[in-house]
């Protein structure tokens, strides 16, 4: 160690490249690691490890560690949240996670509401989460004295408004306003077994235009990014129109998506 070939992080010894960067050298399977020898076989892994296990691809969310003891155990970008041993997903490894809804929750306590109406904003784009099973996940947080109720709180009525995100709720504005409509908000797609195969953002149904938003917080990973794709053609070969308007279109170029709407109508008409 004094050579610099191994490093300490935490309670784990690991052989590591020189210069070392935990961030950038490590995996989230050796996170996962040092995270259970560091806080104990009790801990359970929350936040940002747990929710891309579960294939949740959410940026931001803080790396968190749920333990059921006062620890004096630390490590740097660490959360560490106390709370009674409870519900576990193990890994093959032996590892415990918390499950993906409740590692959102978690991750919701801390953020702060700031950044927890990016994280919130981009769950629902991605379809992760809905009202009834997110309004179930909260409710045993919002009590006083427990950390983060007055963000959780915050949290529940903005999933409950009916729009996915902030985003959203300007497109609708815009679109009440241009005299287009009507369209539908989230309006489910299924396929000839009644299997809802996509879910559009906003719908006009008599000409089958659909207009998908990317909000302020849209989801930049891999695996969102071809669902994205895999559903745009799903509605295209349906016979849909698909219109799709970024945070900075819809914020600082209103005039340019009304604009392209009304002809995406017009075109339709005709």
């Amino acid at each position: 160690m004094a050579e610099g070939t191994w490093q300490r992080v935490g309670s784990a010894v690991l052989l590591a490249p020189a210069p070392f960067d935990a961030e950038r050298h490590l995996t989230d399977g050796q996170w996962a690691a040092i995270l259970t020898i560091t806080y104990g076989p009790r801990a359970r892994i929350s936040g940002d490890l747990a929710l891309r296990r579960a294939g949740w691809d959410l940026a931001a969310t803080p790396r968190l560690v749920v333990v059921p003891h006062k620890t004096a155990a630390s490590l740097p970008q660490v959360r560490i949240l106390r709370r009674p041993d409870g519900a576990a997903i193990r890994s093959r490894e032996g590892f415990r996670f918390m499950p993906p809804l409740q590692a959102l929750v978690d991750s919701l306590i801390v953020l702060g509401e700031r950044r927890s109406a990016d994280v919130i904003d981009l769950a629902l784009q991605s379809r992760l989460i809905d009202a009834e099973t997110f309004t179930r996940a909260v409710q045993p947080h919002l009590g006083s004295g427990h950390n983060g109720a007055r963000c959780l709180r915050a949290m529940l009525e903005r999933v409950a408004s009916g729009s996915r995100s902030e985003a959203e709720q300007r497109m609708g504005a815009l679109l009440d306003r241009s005299g287009t409509g009507p369209w539908a908000r989230n309006l489910p797609v299924r396929d000839a077994s009644n299997r809802v195969i996509a879910e559009i953002d906003f719908a006009h149904l008599g000409l089958r235009i659909a207009i998908e938003v990317d909000g302020r917080a849209h989801h930049t990973g891999r695996s969102a990014f071809e669902r994205d794709r895999e559903r745009q053609n799903i509605l295209m070969l349906q016979g849909w129109l698909v219109l799709r308007f970024t945070w900075e279109q819809i914020t600082q170029r209103p005039h340019e998506v009304l604009a392209a709407v009304r002809a995406a109508v017009t075109q339709r008409v005709a």
